[in-house]
């Protein structure tokens, strides 16, 4: 069940990041803003490699229906590489950042800098595999902009997460006198 709703959220957010950033690509699946990443960042810090999987299929569907041209196997590597990426990052922060593994003490500062490395070796891989294909021109340009998106898709998706869990959060109860 994890796997099928991680699938339908990444789809949904590629979808509604496309409508609103899709004409306004820096380069090839390149936006100036990636809400996707800030998805596939809350799946896999709260679902593991359950919410990892989900991220794989939802992105193979919606690169395979995006660049049909590009073919099956373009469509399954760039999924795999969505789902792996936040992976990666999740299991060097742990490592190297102090990351809960369980996910139960995080600092806002933990948060910046877990962020920013997902979103940085997300835009790695996925540069080298565009490159590789044929897809990217200037790959150091390419690879800051989709950085950067990446990163700027994160932090909006954890402020409105973050909005949605205080909003729903029950206020502390007592008198004021």
């Amino acid at each position: 069940m994890v796997i099928a709703v991680s699938a339908v959220l990444y789809y949904a957010s590629l979808w509604f990041n496309e409508l609103i950033w899709g004409q306004t690509e820096f380069s090839f699946d390149v936006h100036w803003v990636f809400f996707p990443s800030g998805i596939r960042f809350i799946l896999v810090l709260l679902a593991l490699e359950s919410g990892a999987v989900g991220i794989a299929m939802g992105g193979m569907l919606w690169n395979f229906q995006d660049h049909p041209d590009l073919g099956i196997e373009f469509a399954l590597i760039t999924g795999v590489i969505a789902g792996l990426s936040p992976v990666i990052a999740r299991m060097l922060s742990i490592k190297f950042l102090d990351l809960d593994p369980e996910f139960k003490v995080v600092s806002p500062l933990t948060l910046l800098k877990i962020s920013m490395l997902f979103a940085t070796l997300s835009a790695l891989l996925h540069q080298i595999w565009f490159f590789s294909q044929g897809l990217t021109e200037h790959f150091p340009l390419s690879f800051g902009v989709m950085a950067m998106s990446n990163l700027a898709g994160t932090w909006l998706v954890l402020m409105i997460f973050k909005l949605l869990l205080q909003s729903t959060a029950k206020p502390p109860s007592g008198s004021d006198s």
